[in-house]
């Protein structure tokens, strides 16, 4: 758990919820899917229950009405999912962006994310 199976690279004026769904399918052997509160949409969690029958451990947002609740002991393994991203960050090319091309940054990040699954 926390090591990467898939990635996308948007634009940095694109909210990363909206690659969520894509990202997530074809999953079908999860379990849970955890994220952090930003991913907390009703298509989100409807697309985990439904399309992956998994269960969404996504906090609620603070402006949602009624909080939908959510397994705290599982969700604390969500700090595997940090520990990645501070570890492909190790990288100085991922981290300062230092590519001009998208496709020459997705290559870059898919070797750090290759040399943290050897590790």
């Amino acid at each position: 758990m926390g090591n990467p199976l898939r990635f996308e690279i948007s634009g940095g004026q694109v909210h990363d919820s909206q690659f969520a769904t894509p990202i997530l399918e074809g999953l079908d052997q999860a379990q849970n899917v955890l994220a952090d509160m930003a991913y907390d949409a009703d298509y989100i969690r409807q697309f985990i229950d439904q399309n992956l029958r998994a269960t969404a451990v996504i906090p609620s947002h603070p402006a949602r009405a009624i909080a939908i609740p959510m397994d705290k002991e599982i969700y604390k393994e969500r700090h595997l999912i940090e520990c990645f991203f501070n570890k492909i960050k190790r990288f100085r090319r991922v981290a300062l962006r230092c590519e001009k091309t998208i496709s020459s940054f997705r290559a870059f990040v898919a070797i750090a994310c290759a040399m943290v699954w050897l590790r």
